[in-house]
């Protein structure tokens, strides 16, 4: 892959929502995986306008599945015994084979070190398969959300695209809800005023609204208007989950340019923060990495001063990176190979074996895992960082392995 490959940002609308930005790594290992759809759009710096997906990654047509032949006999009309097939029982069993040496020359050619090619990719597709619902297991799962407007690094603006006009539909006109009562003004200010005195004991909302003061006016606003409409607190917390999202993801370049010491805050506040949610529950932690703020564990919490200290925290931590990027911007250099080879080194101090490297660098061998060893192994992923000495190494490093932590 050239140094301009590398660069691409891609971006995909799917039935009028955008998503991005993913790299051209990214993006190839989302289409070699199978989850870009034929009525997908594309679009990347460069184009005019979206593209239909086939037009830009042409799909294969499915092979056919290949005829069984008949076994040869011998004279007695018995099958002849057949050496016993390479790569051990599962080869025998007709099941994949995971050989490591395979694995390596299939992930590895591009690079004389084999495992580099592991160790290049594991933040960018194991965090952004699991993460925050930032990734292309999340994605085939339908847990994304709309990204809005976006801009490319190169800074040309992400057309937009309109969602999907169903309301000529005779089920939507159907199944379509009666309209609201209307709402006072009057009791749209009284409940936004309740829910900032209730959200100065919350650290995340405390930097929202020090950082953007507008936005968060309108969202207690809507937040007091869903209220005032009689909707379910649990619907009216979603709402603003989402919103604290959409916000965080509009705006994680600015956090992904933050010094380092405010990087290391986040990623640390992002540790502490699935060690708590492990000790409430496995359940807990695996919401989070998979679903991020709004999974439900994390949605009762998150509005609760004292059991989501530790979520706050990490929302927070984020936060104040993006202030500290758009007062400050740091430009940071890319990941090398030497960083990655400190990283496993790490990680290998914590237990990790190469059968660990490969599950964790696969989105599909991950998403098989128990909840409760993934929740582990994001754990060990973040302890390993932390705890490399080199300043510059770690810094390089925690800027990809953060990517979807502030984007997913």
């Amino acid at each position: 892959m050239t140094g301009q490959q590398a660069d691409i940002q891609w971006y995909i609308a799917r039935e009028g929502k955008q998503h991005g930005p993913l790299s051209d790594a990214e993006m190839r290992t989302f289409v070699a995986q199978g989850h870009l759809k034929p009525t997908d759009l594309i679009w990347r710096p460069g184009f005019a306008d979206w593209r239909p997906a086939p037009a830009v990654f042409p799909f294969q047509q499915p092979e056919p599945a290949p005829v069984a032949q008949p076994r040869p006999t011998t004279q007695q009309g018995r099958a002849p015994q057949q050496p016993a097939p390479r790569g051990g029982p599962a080869a025998a069993t007709g099941q994949p084979s995971f050989e490591p040496d395979r694995i390596r020359v299939a992930r590895g050619s591009a690079d004389s070190g084999g495992r580099s090619g592991i160790r290049r990719t594991v933040g960018a597709l194991a965090l952004l398969a699991l993460l925050g619902g930032g990734g292309w297991y999340v994605w085939h799962s339908g847990m994304l959300g709309n990204l809005g407007e976006l801009t490319s690094k190169e800074g040309e603006q992400v057309p937009t695209v309109a969602a999907p006009d169903s309301s000529s539909s005779p089920a939507a006109s159907e199944t379509a809800a009666p309209a609201s009562p209307p709402v006072s003004q009057a009791a749209v200010d009284a409940g936004a005023q309740e829910l900032d005195t209730k959200f100065e004991k919350l650290a995340a909302w405390n930097v929202v609204k020090r950082e953007f003061p507008d936005w968060y006016g309108e969202q207690l606003r809507q937040a007091a208007a869903l209220s005032a409409q009689n909707q379910p607190e649990a619907a009216v917390n979603k709402h603003l989950a989402e919103a604290l999202v959409s916000l965080r993801r509009q705006h994680a370049n600015e956090a992904l340019s933050a010094s380092t010491p405010k990087l290391k805050e986040v990623a640390s506040a992002f540790l502490n923060n699935l060690k708590v949610l492990s000790e409430k529950s496995v359940g807990a932690c695996y919401g989070f990495i998979s679903q991020g703020e709004t999974s439900p564990a994390v949605l009762e919490m998150l509005q609760s001063p004292e059991q989501g200290a530790a979520v706050q925290a990490q929302v927070a931590a984020i936060f104040e990176a993006i202030a500290d990027g758009r007062k400050s911007p740091t430009a940071h250099d890319k990941a090398l190979k030497e960083d990655y080879d400190v990283l496993v080194q790490e990680l290998t101090k914590l237990g990790w074996k190469e059968g660990d490297l490969q599950v964790f660098s696969n989105p599909t061998l991950l998403s098989r895992e128990p909840p409760e060893r993934v929740c582990k192994m994001v754990q060990d992923w973040f302890n390993a960082h932390l705890a490399v000495a080199d300043q510059g190494t770690q810094e390089r490093l925690l800027v990809e392995t953060l990517k979807p932590v502030v984007s997913g």
